[in-house]
């Protein structure tokens, strides 16, 4: 056998038999915004959740608010200082070279955001990806205060090359379309904009993975 297998097969057990490792089943169930994330949820007033990369050889690690990623045993550089909101979610892409996290900084309302962590040559790289988004979505609703909108990762394409995001006008009552939804496909790292599509293309084409949070809103 050799040492990469072993690795493998050693990280595989050692989240599997973790108490706090959180399964796909429950992620469909409970996860606000993609069917294919992974609810971070806080248990007892703490957590510490590791989510296995899809090829098995990598893991992000939460532990309590830190986030951290493991290769080999070895927790990687580049991200010592990032952390995760007590209400948030998280996937890796197919490929297994990047994952997101959509998280909330004010509780279910938002505002909710956006991060990508790629990693690449022994490094975890954090990418802010959702700046053009929020512009373009800007242009599709007004609120008697600025309001930014909130932000939502709904799923991977193309391995790790895109993603599909989600745009939601905050559900304030300065907003009069509050709960306005609007689809854009994304390049990663870059975030350009590829595609974009109102709420009804979005529901036709990719509500199957809409999350409890979008899938309860009427259809516009």
């Amino acid at each position: 056998m050799s040492t990469q297998v072993f690795l493998r097969i050693l990280l595989l057990l050692i989240v599997l038999c973790s108490p706090f490792f959180a399964s796909k089943e429950s992620a469909s169930q409970e996860a606000q915004w993609s069917k294919e994330a992974t609810t971070l949820a806080y248990k007892t007033g703490t957590r510490r959740i590791e989510i296995l990369s899809p090829d098995g050889m990598k893991a992000a690690v939460i532990d309590g608010v830190a986030l951290d990623v493991v290769m080999e045993g070895k927790r990687l550089p580049g991200i010592e200082d990032a952390g995760v909101s007590t209400l948030a979610e998280l996937a890796w892409a197919p490929d297994s070279i990047a994952f997101f996290v959509t998280e909330s900084y004010g509780g279910w309302v938002g505002d909710w955001h956006v991060r990508v962590f790629v990693i690449e040559d022994g490094k975890a790289h954090r990418m802010a990806i959702t700046n053009e988004v929020v512009k373009s979505f800007k242009k599709h609703y007004r609120c008697k205060e600025p309001q930014d909108p909130n932000i939502g990762a709904v799923k991977w394409l193309n391995g790790s090359t895109k993603l599909l995001i989600v745009a939601e006008v905050p559900p304030h009552s300065n907003c009069p379309e509050m709960g306005k939804l609007r689809g854009y496909i994304v390049e990663i790292p870059t975030g350009k904009i590829v595609e974009q599509f109102d709420e009804k293309k979005l529901r036709a084409d990719w509500g199957q993975y809409l999350g409890k949070r979008l899938s309860h809103k009427q259809k516009k």
